[in-house]
């Protein structure tokens, strides 16, 4: 790709500096060249990072191929419907960013921020780079969390799922897979379809069918104007709520929760602790799973009430064999050995976290994210893009990354230019 190697010495000063090179800063990039704004665009790895070493080997957008909004951005192939394997999506950003000249220096991590008069200094392993305006696009999923105060019982292997790639990178064994998130139902899924005997540990997550309605989720979401429903207008539980299950692997599932137990996926509660070498789980099982349901539903009931009155519009009601109920809820215990399960491990599928460690501590919040309304912190000339909610519901991902890119750019020139 068309990038800067790292061991040339930098200009000493830049209008503008966007660090991170994911789909987000891309994004900003792009805007910032159409508009005519000198910049660079610094990152530690290469284009794309975290979708390089902290996805699996089959890691699959969720999200249909024409939900990626980025500016500029030809994606490949003929159908808009499918859904891009990690490696077609990284391939995607590297041409993207060349076809387009964007002014990306690889290799170069950014360690720290601190002002100075007129701008701001970011210092790197390439040196310092002197600036008017900083974006930090470094991601807000880029470093693993784990539960804190719990000991991985002797003899069980821990892996965070950042660090997975496939079964047969794990020891032979049962995996407790902990988290029943995108990542979690995912992984456990392909685990056991190699064969594994997998133990789930589920959480408080939504569900949505993959499609409804003749139509995928996401086509939904955007005809209801839920991708683009402001973060003003959104309740805070709903701004703090995960992602709620879904694959595009396999041409896009549903991932139920009572089909994994279907398919032999032991379900079980919230992990609450190791005691005596002995896993424990909250008595919480049921209510996950009523809770998928619940919110399953009232997605189908949100789009039959945007079908009345629009009855071309309205498919069949197609239910989907996966969310078909059980004839009864699993027996999950509270207490187990894993070694009497035969766990050799605990496969941690619990979250990321942003790697923000280079900012001040006071542009952070104690998540490690930094302070900011609608993209504009509390430092004059430092924006951030690629969070989530930060101006709308898609600020997080492909659809809606482009929108605050804009924004970021349009307010940066006005800035350098005033």
């Amino acid at each position: 790709m068309s990038t800067t190697s790292a061991h040339r010495s930098p200009a000493s000063r830049v209008p503008a500096v966007v660090v991170g090179a994911g789909p987000a800063g891309l994004a900003t990039s792009w805007h910032l060249a159409r508009l005519g704004v000198e910049h660079v665009v610094l990152e530690r790895d290469g284009v794309g990072a975290t979708w390089r070493s902290a996805r699996w080997d089959s890691f699959t957008l969720v999200t249909p191929a024409w939900s990626a909004r980025l500016p500029g951005l030809r994606t490949p192939g003929d159908d808009p419907d499918a859904f891009l394997p990690r490696d077609t999506f990284v391939d995607l950003l590297d041409r993207y960013a060349r076809d387009a000249g964007l002014p990306v220096r690889t290799g170069v991590e950014v360690l720290g921020l601190r002002g100075e008069a007129g701008g701001y200094v970011l210092d790197s392993s390439e040196g310092e780079w002197s600036t008017r305006a900083v974006v930090v696009a470094s991601g807000a999923l880029r470093l693993a969390k784990v539960p804190a105060g719990v000991d991985v019982p002797p003899g069980v292997t821990a892996v965070h799922a950042v660090d997975y790639r496939r079964p047969e990178q794990l020891p032979p064994g049962a995996v407790l897979v902990v988290g029943s998130g995108q990542s979690g139902t995912q992984i456990a899924d392909e685990l056991h379809r190699a064969g594994r005997r997998v133990l789930l540990s589920t959480s408080a997550v939504g569900r949505v069918p993959r499609r409804y309605r003749d139509r995928d989720v996401f086509a939904w979401l955007h005809h209801l104007g839920m991708l683009d429903q402001t973060t003003e207008h959104a309740p805070p539980e709903a701004r703090r709520a995960p992602q709620p299950a879904l694959s595009g692997a396999h041409g896009g599932r549903t991932l139920a929760l009572q089909q994994l137990a279907r398919d032999g996926v032991v379900l079980l509660g919230r992990l609450t602790g190791v005691h005596g070498g002995r896993l424990r789980f909250a008595d919480d099982l049921a209510d996950h799973m009523r809770g998928a349901d619940a919110f399953a539903e009232r997605f189908r009931t949100q789009v039959d009430q945007y079908l009345q009155g629009r009855p071309a519009e309205a498919g069949p009601v197609d239910a989907d064999p996966a969310e078909l109920p059980l004839d009864a809820l699993p027996d999950a215990p509270t207490e187990i050995d894993p070694l009497d399960e035969g766990v050799s491990t605990i496969l941690w599928c619990t979250g990321m976290r942003p790697d923000t460690a280079w900012l001040p501590d006071e542009l952070l919040d104690p998540t490690g994210v930094p302070k900011h309304r609608r993209g504009v912190t509390p430092l004059p000339g430092v924006h951030v893009v690629g969070f989530p909610w930060m101006t709308h519901r898609a600020s997080g991902i492909l659809y809606g990354m482009g929108t605050d890119a804009a924004h970021a750019a349009e307010r940066i020139r006005a800035d350098l230019t005033s």
